[in-house]
């Protein structure tokens, strides 16, 4: 952190990527807007996820599944894109936020035009491709001993996001979901 800017800046598999920054009052104010609408509930919480993550981390679309042991499925997104994407990947039961939901781990980074993409996720590839996506990120909405759903980040570009831009997305998500966890009553 330097003068009240976080900042980033490196190699990813060789591959430099551009710096990332963000003044520590949005950043402040993003946790805040996350927490208290995880209070809220989970469709608030989620919405509130998405949208900052694209404001704050500057990916154009960012959806998030919370998938509870017990309650329905919800679905937000930043954008119809990645609604219609995400909906229809529930449905299909690939994707790399299910990847993520079933093993409580981040997919760090996959571009949509590798094979890996392809073979593992057929449906969701050709949809994301189509609608003008080029990678994907996806990290657990967890607490210390259970993962509630995931929340995906949908870039144009093949790269990913950099590493500082993936460590404050699992930390929204992370706030997010330790609000949404219901609270034991004394």
């Amino acid at each position: 952190m330097r003068g009240g800017r976080v900042e980033g800046w490196g190699v990813m598999r060789g591959v430099p990527y551009e710096a990332y920054q963000v003044d520590s009052e949005r950043l402040a104010t993003a946790f805040v807007e996350v927490a208290d609408a995880a209070v809220r509930g989970g469709p608030q919480a989620l919405a509130a996820l998405v949208g900052t993550c694209v404001s704050l981390l500057g990916v154009p679309s960012a959806t998030a599944v919370l998938k509870p042991p017990t309650g329905r499925v919800e679905v937000a997104a930043s954008d119809p894109r990645g609604l219609r994407l995400e909906r229809a990947a529930l449905s299909w039961g690939e994707g790399p936020g299910a990847d993520c939901r079933a093993s409580a781990q981040p997919i760090r980074g996959v571009p949509l035009a590798h094979p890996y993409a392809r073979a593992n996720w057929p449906s969701y590839t050709a949809m994301a491709r189509s609608l003008g996506f080029a990678c994907v990120v996806a990290v657990p909405l967890r607490t210390a001993d259970r993962s509630l759903g995931s929340l995906s980040l949908l870039s144009e570009r093949p790269g990913p996001p950099g590493p500082l831009q993936l460590r404050l997305g699992q930390h929204l998500a992370d706030a997010a979901a330790l609000g949404i966890l219901p609270r034991p009553r004394c």
